[in-house]
């Protein structure tokens, strides 16, 4: 058997990193393979196992019995001296690796997960002093952690050598309702270097939490979800000032108007923008001149994704106009219905096809009077390879002229074309696309329709395309 060299399996073994049943047979081949491929397949376990609940419990118990067999077990401590023997199934022969510094994130959720699998009695004292000492062997032993998530109440910054722990994270998730203000003080102590930090059910206007961000000294992402529909979060607003010139993504929601935008124009840097107004329910009400007076007065150049939910298309059109005809993703999930909505959409798409000629992904709101502006929009935009159109409309529109103008005008990068059920496609028309489209020297479709099923006349026809 020839022999690879080992930078080349490496390289095997990175394109196979999310293919686990792949690595585990790679592994079984020699020692060579498997010295290489279990640091890889480790890692996999420590970002798949992320929420533990989604995989089989036989497949968890498995892992958790590995990470036992480095826990304190001697007559002297804790776990012995309460009667807690682990691990449950002892392997006979030595490990061949220190396991532990394989992981290179990890989440509350999964501590949680392990300690009550290993324990098979309803004791919570016994849960809590496994959970206790799992935390000391991670805090101990990894050494190459730089993502956590943490959501336990648990005040983790007493752990032994939990300094040096969170000083060596760099991602960092929390649920603020488990996040007491003492937690966050001592955190922003010894946590320093976080470049992406994702807060979850912010329900008030933190001053712990502005300091804890306040000290981060180098965040490059950040993404605040609110759970309060009321107060506004001008603390908060402040501060993403201060941090708004190194930011390259920012995401907000549900409610982005408990935030000030006054911070935009700082945002010489960013990226990636995500505005989710999902759970704003006084539409009516909100000063949306103040975003447009603050966006007004932004430019984008490095912008490269923009998603948006419940937004108004003048919003969404400013920050595309605004931009650096870099972006390559646009999400725009129901846009708030105006009372001069085709308008408004018309201009949108109008943006799009004048100020996107890179743009790869596109989600978006069509209203069916503007089909000949997306015409225009697939002969400028040569680069798209996804699209997904939807549609406000109560009155079905002919799907028909949209399905010849995506087979006259679509670019030769198309691959993928999505739309929801209101699209009203006839048979006839939808067989004349499939067969101008396999009559083109294209890439072949993924033709998705979502919501409802296809009637069987429709699905006969792919058939027979195919």
């Amino acid at each position: 058997m020839v022999q690879l060299v080992e930078d080349v399996l490496l390289l095997i073994f990175i394109e196979l990193q999310n293919d686990p049943a792949s690595l585990y047979s790679c592994i079984l081949v020699n020692k060579t393979w498997c010295r290489i491929a279990v640091p890889i397949l480790w890692k996999y376990f420590s970002y798949a196992y992320k929420n533990p609940y989604n995989h089989k419990r036989e497949s968890r118990e498995k892992l958790y019995n590995v990470i036992a067999h480095f826990l304190p077990n001697s007559s002297k401590d804790k776990l012995a001296k309460n009667d807690i023997k682990l691990p449950l199934n002892l392997i006979s022969n030595m490990l061949l690796f220190n396991y532990m510094e394989f992981f290179t994130r990890l989440t509350s959720a999964l501590i949680e997960d392990m300690a009550r699998l290993l324990i098979k009695e309803n004791s919570n004292y016994k849960i809590n002093l496994v959970e206790n000492e799992i935390y000391n062997l991670i805090f101990n032993r990894c050494k190459n952690i730089r993502h956590f998530n943490w959501n336990t109440q648990a005040q983790l910054y007493l752990c032994p050598n939990a300094e040096e722990f969170f000083s060596n994270i760099r991602s960092l998730e929390f649920n603020f309702l488990f996040i007491t203000p003492v937690m966050l003080l001592k955190l922003a102590v010894i946590c320093q270097n976080i470049t992406d930090l994702k807060i979850h059910d912010c329900d008030e206007d933190s001053l712990d939490l502005v300091l804890f961000i306040k000290m981060q000294n180098n965040l490059r992402s950040l993404s605040l979800n609110f759970n309060n529909k009321e107060e506004q979060y001008i603390q908060l607003s402040n501060i993403i000032g201060q941090k708004a010139v190194l930011l390259k993504k920012i995401s907000l929601g549900p409610v982005i108007t408990l935030i000030r935008p006054t911070f935009f124009p700082s945002l010489t840097y960013l990226q990636y923008l995500f505005l989710n107004n999902n759970d704003c329910d006084l539409y009516e009400s909100v000063n949306w001149q103040e975003w447009e007076h603050y966006i007004n007065m932004t430019t984008f150049p490095y912008l490269q994704y923009l998603k948006t939910l419940y937004l108004l298309s003048s919003i969404e059109c400013l920050i595309i106009e605004r931009s650096g005809e870099k972006i390559l993703e646009i999400d725009v999930y129901h846009p708030l219905k105006t009372q001069d909505y085709p308008t408004e959409n018309k201009k949108l798409i109008k943006m799009i096809s004048l100020r996107c000629p890179k743009i790869i992904k596109l989600t978006l709101d069509v209203d069916p009077d503007n089909l000949e502006e997306i015409s225009n929009l697939l002969s400028n935009c040569s680069l798209l390879e996804k699209i997904y159109f939807t549609t406000k409309n109560y009155i079905y529109p002919n799907g028909d002229k949209l399905l010849k103008i995506m087979s006259n005008k679509s670019p030769a990068t198309l691959r993928e074309f999505s739309f929801v059920d209101k699209w009203n496609f006839s048979l006839k028309g939808l067989e004349s696309f499939l067969e101008d489209w396999k009559n083109k020297n294209q890439f072949p479709i993924k033709f998705t329709h979502y919501y409802k099923e296809f009637p069987k006349s429709f699905c006969w026809v792919f058939v027979k395309k195919m």
